[in-house]
């Protein structure tokens, strides 16, 4: 009943508008007796991934709460975990307005966000605040005006800051909205990234006297022959798991 009189309403404003004002409100409704309307207590249904217990297999995929300021509100909804993010070092505005776009006719939307984000200290702040008891995944990514022959260095300087506060991290190299950021999917490129994020992953085990899963988010675009190579480069690296898949390219409905 709530949300046919919701939706009339957040479809008068632009996507994007849409959903800030959700972010924006709905943890000012958490705790109050609105918070009927999104709260749920659903039966444990437990799956273990990547060592990590989560309540039940629906989680929350990164994009939606990109700066962790929503964390407890989406947990109420039920979720078996929330992935937050994708956030980079520094914080950056994304791509030019307008950037999402609904598409009615096949209830899903285009986005070409372009990780727009507050940063990855502002994240880490919110993650720390927040009192969900689920698995809460952190998603990394590298700033838009890092060269990608540096994008390394971004993705490290992430894992170092969030390591202590995630349940796992997923590791971003296939948005189409970044500008050659899917080109780390392949060859040396790839091996270089996940054989220096392994090599950190084992320090701040020793640092923090936890592991911390890594998984890597790959593109759906990709051929048979490329699943394959980045199959065994995952493999290779000791990679705990895969995210599949990020935003796709295709348009054919």
């Amino acid at each position: 009943m709530l949300y046919p009189i919701a939706r009339h309403f957040l479809f008068k404003l632009n996507p994007e508008q849409a959903h800030d004002l959700s972010m924006k409100y709905l943890p000012r409704l958490l705790g109050t007796p609105l918070d009927c309307f999104f709260r749920q207590n659903l039966p444990k249904r437990p799956v273990t991934v990547m060592g990590l217990s989560f309540a039940n297999p629906v989680g929350l995929a990164a994009g939606l709460d990109k700066d962790g300021e929503c964390i407890d509100a989406l947990g109420a909804m039920g979720f078996g975990f929330i992935e937050v993010g994708t956030v980079t070092p520094r914080p950056q505005s994304g791509n030019d307005k307008p950037r999402l776009f609904r598409v009615i006719p096949a209830e899903g939307i285009i986005n070409r966000m372009g990780f727009n984000n507050k940063g990855v200290d502002h994240l880490v702040a919110k993650v720390k605040e927040a009192k969900y008891q689920g698995v809460i995944g952190i998603n990394i990514g590298k700033n838009k005006d890092t060269p990608i022959e540096q994008g390394k260095d971004d993705y490290l300087i992430c894992m170092d800051k969030v390591y202590d506060h995630a349940g796992y991290i997923a590791v971003n190299i296939s948005s189409p909205n970044t500008p050659g950021l899917r080109s780390l999917q392949y060859g040396e490129a790839l091996d270089e990234l996940l054989a220096a994020l392994k090599v950190r992953q084992q320090e701040l085990v020793a640092q923090y006297k936890k592991y911390v899963p890594l998984a890597v988010k790959i593109a759906p675009d990709l051929s048979l022959e490329e699943i394959d190579q980045v199959a065994a480069s995952l493999v290779r690296n000791g990679i705990d798991g895969v995210i599949a898949t990020n935003t796709t390219l295709e348009r054919e409905m």
